[in-house]
């Protein structure tokens, strides 16, 4: 039997699919559509096109979630999402025969031995028959070319959807590290919330994503604006604003100075050789909302010590997974210090 050999990323915000001697085949919202309810309701929509119907839906239908705060609370739904997703990959590859199925799977840090299987059930759900579980901050170094077999340590700070994640690496293994439960998708309602609040204007959840991806800045003088539309609250009728650049780090500062405050805790939790280290080479920045304007500066002013926003910070972990699957040796390293 032939066996396809996958690395996936289950996030909060998207599920990533990588395929051995391909690359990167699938990126969509871990969105899931139902209609109906209780034993009648039915899959109606996966990923991109149950996304689209977010804020859109009729009555009933349902948009779920089944990952929050970078944790899968609802393992049915995931499951029906990754047989869906993985499903497309096998149709698009293999017109006569179901192949075995291997994974590298991503998982945040610190998850209990029952949350591990949960993880595993379903990836065995999906049809997967072997999954190999790696921590998703371990992945983004192997993802970012880190040095992960020398001794000398290098920082990463994970910023998801769902969560953040911040740790010290070094031979192939966590010296020290941390989850906290902020990531975009926090940010995106705080940010709904202070439009509402500041403006009287109600926002939707792409909108909101919309204006930080385009004009959200860290920077005091920044002065980009943008005009977004909405409801207004006090009318219910569609309306729209102006937006400034300022207005939208008054709402996320708060975030990103949490953020700040961890990286300079587990920093400061390191024995000394290892805090030595990270001075010398700095903080890498991976995830998607890593990607504000201004947010390498902020944080070097903050922790006196070089931060770098790396390349295509939302894929360093699928990419690190992928990495693996070819690389056999440095799989070996990582799955020792387990």
């Amino acid at each position: 039997m032939a066996t396809m050999e996958i690395a996936v990323e289950i996030g909060t915000s998207y599920t990533s699919i990588y395929l051995s001697g391909s690359g990167l085949v699938l990126r969509e919202p871990t969105v899931v559509a139902y209609t109906g309810a209780g034993e009648r309701r039915k899959v109606r929509a996966v990923g991109n096109k149950a996304i689209e119907m977010l804020g859109k839906t009729p009555e009933r239908t349902l948009i779920v979630s089944p990952v929050v705060d970078g944790v899968i609370v609802d393992p049915d739904t995931c499951a029906v999402l990754l047989r869906a997703f993985i499903g497309r990959i096998v149709d698009d590859g293999y017109s006569f025969f179901r192949p075995r199925i291997k994974a590298i799977l991503a998982v945040p840090m610190g998850l209990e031995k029952k949350q591990y299987k949960t993880y595993e059930d379903v990836c065995f759900a999906a049809d997967i028959s072997e999954v190999t579980t790696i921590e998703s901050i371990i992945l983004a170094g192997v993802g970012i070319d880190m040095p992960l077999t020398s001794p000398h340590a290098g920082l990463v700070v994970n910023i998801g959807g769902g969560a953040t994640e911040i740790a010290a690496l070094s031979l192939c293994g966590i010296i020290d590290g941390y989850g906290v439960s902020i990531g975009g998708n926090m940010m995106d309602n705080a940010l709904i919330d202070y439009i509402s609040g500041k403006k009287s204007l109600r926002l939707g959840t792409n909108t909101a994503r919309k204006l930080k991806h385009d004009i959200g800045s860290l920077y005091v003088n920044d002065t980009s604006k943008m005009e977004v539309k909405g409801v207004d609250i006090r009318t219910r009728q569609p309306s729209s604003c102006v937006v400034y650049a300022t207005e939208v780090r008054e709402a996320l500062l708060p975030f990103y100075t949490q953020i700040a405050g961890a990286v300079e805790n587990i920093i400061h939790r390191c024995p000394p050789e290892i805090a030595g280290d990270i001075y010398r080479s700095g903080i890498y920045l991976t995830g998607g909302a890593s990607q504000i304007t201004g947010l390498p500066e902020f944080l070097k002013a903050k922790l006196q010590l070089p931060v770098y926003l790396v390349e295509d910070p939302s894929f360093a972990v699928i990419l690190g997974a992928g990495k693996l699957l070819s690389n056999d040796e440095l799989l070996a390293g990582i799955l020792a210090q387990k």
